[in-house]
This record gives C-alpha cells, sequence and structure tokens, in this order.
C-alpha cells in the first residue's frame, strides 16, 4: 500500500496509512490544542487516506481537548 504524503505537516508520515486509524485518534488525543482543531486534523487525515471515521471516535477526539468539550450525555 503506497504511503501518503502528511496534508498537515502535524500527523507523521509514518500515520499516514488506512490501517494506522487507532493510533492517529491516539496521537491527536494526546495533542494539546482545541477540540475542533483536532477535528478537523482527523478529517483531513480521513479524506486523505480514504478511509471514515464513526462520530464516536470523532467525539474522542474532541472531549481531549484543551479547551474542555463537554462529553456526550453530560
Amino acid at each position: 500500500m503506497q504511503k501518503m504524503e502528511s496534508t498537515t505537516g502535524i500527523i507523521p508520515e509514518e500515520l499516514m496509512y488506512p490501517q494506522r486509524k487507532k493510533e492517529v485518534i491516539a496521537f491527536l488525543i494526546a495533542l494539546p490544542l482545541p477540540s475542533g482543531i483536532k477535528s478537523r486534523l482527523l478529517e483531513g487525515w480521513c479524506m486523505t487516506v480514504g478511509v471514515r471515521c464513526k462520530s464516536f471516535e470523532y467525539h474522542m477526539v474532541d472531549v481531549s481537548g484543551v479547551d474542555g468539550t463537554v462529553p456526550l450525555g453530560g
């Protein structure tokens, strides 16, 4: 499978493979960024490598934002 070049310069190129989705989510959760930026990075990664993320995967990234997004049901 061909590796895609990182479109953001933030997500490491070694994570630019469709099968690395879990690692990308973990990487984004660890970043000290606002939730909206993290969601856009995940969306861009998905579009670049050609995969879809489920709403709960976006939510996991959102609630890890430094801006304190409220968890679902919270």
